[in-house]
């Protein structure tokens, strides 16, 4: 028997880490980035100009925002402020080196720049288009100013490759690491006309909040895992092959 298929829906670049460790689980692994990541070159002024301000703190909650912001500043000497240790690591890795990280959730982050900094401070925050929780909204006593580095476009279709794979049944589980990627592979399943495929799918989801616009679906399996983090993910899916009793509800 075929070792089992499974799809990695991360942007391209994002998908190595991941691939790499559900390799090492004996799975096949399917590539099939579902966004693509657009850099906005003319937002270098901008945020020059916002750092002319000297925030406190610049707040960032994804990996592409640090690299967004390496790219259109010079500066490494500011003090980031980090949604979990995935994005600590790559501030660090791209020469950051006055970082501080929260527990792998805006929420968390919000919580912690509350608790850590008085009423009225000032902060950068530094993000994508699409955010699920905007810190603006989270932190109304602080000043944040957002300047938005990047955009994610969204795919148009599955690639014929994959919707083939998925029409003979030879793929097993996806992955799903953001809400917004859970309803762009649903949209493109209708689009493809192969939504009833989630039938024989098992969907491994990195928290209940991606989950959410799946529960209403005729999946094979519905897992989420124990923590918003990559490895909580992989073990994810570890249980999900390795056991007939580890899915888990919303």
């Amino acid at each position: 028997m075929s070792n089992p298929s499974i799809i990695v829906t991360r942007p391209k670049g994002d998908e190595v880490e991941l691939t790499q460790k559900l390799h090492e689980l004996g799975l096949r692994v399917i590539h099939e980035p579902l966004t693509e990541i657009i850099l906005r070159h003319d937002m270098r002024h901008a945020i020059t100009a916002a750092l002319l301000d000297e925030p406190d703190a610049v707040i960032v909650t994804s990996r592409h925002a640090v690299q967004a912001l390496a790219i259109l500043s010079e500066l490494r000497d500011l003090f980031l402020l980090c949604v979990g240790e995935s994005t600590a690591a790559t501030a660090n890795a791209l020469g950051f080196d006055r970082v501080s990280a929260a527990n792998g959730n805006v929420a968390s982050l919000a919580e912690y720049i509350t608790q850590s900094y008085d009423e009225g401070s000032r902060f950068l925050y530094v993000s994508g288009d699409h955010v699920r929780a905007d810190m603006q909204v989270l932190l109304p006593q602080m000043k944040v100013d957002r300047v938005i580095t990047y955009e994610t476009q969204s795919s148009d279709a599955l690639s014929d490759t994959l919707a083939e794979q998925l029409r003979r049944g030879q793929i097993n589980a996806v992955t799903l690491m953001s809400q917004r990627t859970a309803g762009i592979f649903l949209m493109l399943l209708t689009k493809a006309g192969l939504r009833e495929v989630t039938s024989s799918l098992d969907v491994i989801c990195l928290s209940k909040a991606v989950a959410a616009p799946l529960a209403a679906h005729n999946w094979r399996g519905l897992h989420i895992a124990q923590q918003p983090t990559l490895a909580s993910l992989v073990e994810c899916v570890d249980n999900a092959f390795g056991t007939s009793e580890s899915q888990h509800g919303i």
